[in-house]
């Protein structure tokens, strides 16, 4: 048998059983005299029992009364611990984020804004990939993660790109190679150097290819490497120039090593937070976008130095 009881009769109930009252709970509800008691005569047929022994002076639970008092007072007590769950899902302190980001920005923005934002939301689980740009937004548009950090590519209408900031590409060589002296290169003198490149699976790549294409030449590099640390260590050794985006400059222990800004075309790369079009981001995912666009705007004053 199914019995209809809503939460708000079970409030009226409590507030007559603590107080053995009916003016004093219609006060504290507060609640005009005779809707409590018509909350209550609705509670007792719905349960089909008298809740209340009472007369002219003396008010008194009834054993069904009581029995009703325990189950109430643990209904209530566990709604307004779900409904306070659901109050931190709401504010983003509570859930999961699934983010993707291609390996420059998983080893150079990522760190920070994830140490941040587990600073803030520190009940929120977060789940990172590291991956190419295509596969990280390949894996926002079928759903596997909520957002993606990478390189721009709009051309998907069912994805949001959301710009977050725009990372210049610079030069890294031995501080006593010859471009070291000079404050600014140029991409013409830069293609007369070996040169140590990601690989082509790499938006940087294609970058510089397409640069060195500008220049009526070919990138044939002498060294092709896939981590930022091999890169670093091959041109600290003389092996060759490399070029990267500035935001890993941060990771770069300068040491034997320099970097020079690009010019003549100066290149960067649009950052971008990608997202579903069609798909609202959680409270907990959203408040990871804003702390990202937070972050962004560190490092467009950075780049702007």
């Amino acid at each position: 048998m199914t019995i209809n009881v809503t939460l708000r009769q079970l409030e009226v109930f409590i507030a007559v059983a603590r107080a053995l009252s009916f003016s004093e709970a219609a006060k504290a509800i507060p609640l005009s005299q005779p809707a409590l008691s018509a909350a209550i005569h609705k509670l007792e047929e719905a349960i089909g029992a008298r809740l209340f022994d009472r007369d002219t002076r003396n008010v008194a639970l009834t054993p069904v009364g009581s029995e009703l008092l325990t189950v109430a007072e643990d209904l209530l007590q566990h709604f307004d611990a779900e409904l306070a769950s659901v109050r931190d899902y709401l504010s983003g302190r509570r859930g999961r984020v699934a983010v993707a980001a291609s390996p420059s920005l998983a080893s150079g923005f990522l760190p920070e804004v994830v140490a941040s934002f587990q600073r803030a939301y520190p009940g929120v689980g977060l789940q990172l990939q590291d991956a190419f740009s295509d596969l990280a937004i390949d894996m926002v548009r079928s759903g596997k993660v909520d957002l993606a950090l990478a390189p721009e590519k709009r051309e998907d209408p069912a994805l949001t790109h959301l710009t977050l900031f725009h990372d210049r590409l610079v030069l890294l060589c031995r501080t006593d190679h010859p471009l070291a002296k000079q404050r600014t290169v140029s991409w013409r003198q830069l293609v007369a150097f070996s040169h140590v490149a990601f690989r082509r699976t790499s938006s940087v790549r294609q970058l510089v290819e397409a640069a060195y294409t500008r220049e009526n030449s070919t990138l044939r590099p002498v060294f092709e490497v896939e981590h930022l640390d091999t890169m670093v260590g091959f041109v600290a050794n003389g092996l060759g120039v490399g070029v990267l985006p500035y935001s890993l400059m941060r990771r770069v222990k300068l040491g034997p090593v320099v970097y020079r800004r690009v010019t003549a075309p100066e290149i960067h790369r649009e950052i971008c937070l990608v997202t579903q079009k069609s798909r609202s981001l959680s409270p907990a995912a959203e408040a990871f976008s804003q702390t990202c666009i937070k972050h962004a705007e560190k490092s467009r004053a950075a780049a702007r130095a």
